[in-house]
């Protein structure tokens, strides 16, 4: 998991959604509201808020495979009902690999997203589900530098001990939140564990310092699009001290 940053106003068609309903407003019939068109907008931009990625598991955000995640369950007897239109309570993901198309097409096939038996690897909201734990970490409020989880070379997802206890956190808490999300899925964990392989072959190309920074930078940072390579927080622990030289460089548009 990586920071994100938050949005705190909403987007036009859910402005103009909550000022015509008023109190009446509910998720399902905003979803309906203006023949959908609203409900686009909306994962639209949080996705590119997001430079394209899922919130939690850093998987590239695609046209058959993102939607609205509640962070508070629209479930939750406390909460649930007040935030479920609520901008500062709604993030970007991944469906969690229960696409359906993924599942049933072989042409379409992509194990990153999509591994029977569905129950051991689903992910992210799908896995979270209806639970809110107290100890749940937002990735909105995570710090910039430095990050709290590791990846190592073979896709598993740790909590980094040292830099929680230099942030003041409890390292329990981002422990709990691999678990709740189940990033350590086996489709997450061999999907990271390519990519690392993947940074491991391309450096083999780069002979010059020079050439090294620029690499870094280009897989650090958004692109043209404002979008990020996948699996950032893998590229990160790969990259290491300089990577996180980059990270630093003001202005922070990685966040």
């Amino acid at each position: 998991m990586k920071t994100i940053r938050a949005l705190n106003s909403p987007t036009s068609g859910l402005a103009e959604y909550l000022n015509a309903v008023g109190s009446t407003a509910n998720w399902e019939d905003f979803r309906s509201h203006n023949s959908g068109a609203s409900y686009r907008e909306l994962r639209d931009t949080l996705t590119q808020n997001q430079h394209g990625l899922c919130a939690y598991c850093e998987i590239e955000l695609t046209e058959l495979d993102y939607q609205i995640e509640h962070v508070i369950p629209r479930s939750d007897p406390q909460h649930g009902a007040s935030r479920e239109i609520d901008i500062t309570n709604l993030i970007a993901c991944c469906k969690g690999g229960t696409s359906s198309v993924f599942a049933s097409s072989e042409k379409s096939r992509d194990e990153d997203r999509y591994l029977k038996p569905i129950r051991y690897n689903m992910s992210c909201g799908q896995a979270k589900g209806d639970r809110n734990d107290t100890v749940f970490l937002d990735p909105r409020k995570l710090p910039a530098l430095p990050s709290l989880t590791k990846i190592l070379h073979d896709g598993r997802i740790e909590v980094d001990e040292e830099a929680c206890r230099s942030e003041g956190m409890s390292p329990i808490r981002v422990i709990r939140t691999i678990e709740i999300l189940n990033l350590n899925a086996k489709r997450l964990r061999l999907a990271r564990e390519k990519w690392w392989n993947d940074l491991v072959d391309r450096s083999v190309q780069i002979n010059h310092p020079n050439m090294m920074n620029a690499w870094v930078h280009s897989v650090l940072m958004p692109n043209e699009d404002d979008l990020l390579d996948p699996f950032f927080t893998t590229s990160r622990c790969y990259f290491g001290p300089l990577g996180e030289r980059v990270l630093a460089q003001q202005p922070q548009t990685w966040i």
